[in-house]
């Protein structure tokens, strides 16, 4: 099974050994006894975050949201695939996106035991005149616990609803990368911004090719 946490980094190794190959004449099979000595490689392993997903917290697992890494009042869209797109100002009123908008918060959440992050957009209450969905009240209310303490989020049949529960003894601290808000930002909307109506996905929506 491939552990989440390697899905989200790519590894670089960097050699650090001296004086690898030992210094042979001829064939490099001449002298099997110098071989026998080449000093074993000493390799540095460093994690490079590349990817970082964009979507609600994965059930079965428990998040905590990040104290200051949140940007409130912003729109995405989110297609029939489950790919959400940052909206820029000047395409929040373009006819094929403005009945697709949705309000959120976009916050960063560390998950546990896939010790990994990502970016959630978080539903903002009020943003329809009718009586919000039960589903984003849930969600927010999840949001808003897991600044303090680490929560699951899990679907019910039964009550067409979120379940929101607070985990029982998770003693782990997130582990927010060593990058900054800005960057995770733009590692998790890469090339799905809506900055110009002649985007990829706008083009569809357009009926274009």
């Amino acid at each position: 099974m491939t552990n989440p946490k390697d899905e989200q980094t790519k590894a670089r190794f960097e050699v650090v050994s001296e004086n690898l190959s030992p210094k042979v004449s001829g064939s490099t099979f001449d002298d099997l006894a110098a071989l026998r000595k080449t000093p074993k490689l000493a390799i540095k392993r460093t994690q490079v975050l590349v990817n970082v997903a964009v979507d609600k917290p994965p059930k079965d697992c428990h998040f905590r949201a990040h104290p200051e890494w949140s940007l409130d009042d912003q729109y995405v869209v989110k297609d029939d695939h489950g790919v959400y797109y940052f909206v820029t100002y000047d395409m929040r009123s373009h006819p094929k996106l403005v009945k697709r908008l949705r309000l959120v918060t976009i916050a960063v959440i560390a998950i546990w035991p896939a010790d990994t992050v990502q970016i959630w957009p978080v539903p903002v209450l009020g943003q329809q005149k009718r009586d919000d969905h039960k589903t984003w009240k849930s969600c927010r209310s999840a949001f808003e616990l897991s600044r303090e303490q680490w929560v699951q989020l899990t679907w019910s049949e039964e009550t067409q609803d979120f379940t929101v529960e607070t985990a029982e003894g998770i003693t782990h601290q997130p582990n927010w990368p060593n990058k900054t808000f800005e960057e995770l930002l733009k590692i998790g909307f890469a090339e799905k911004i809506l900055d110009n109506e002649d985007h990829d996905y706008v083009r569809q929506l357009r009926g274009l090719d």
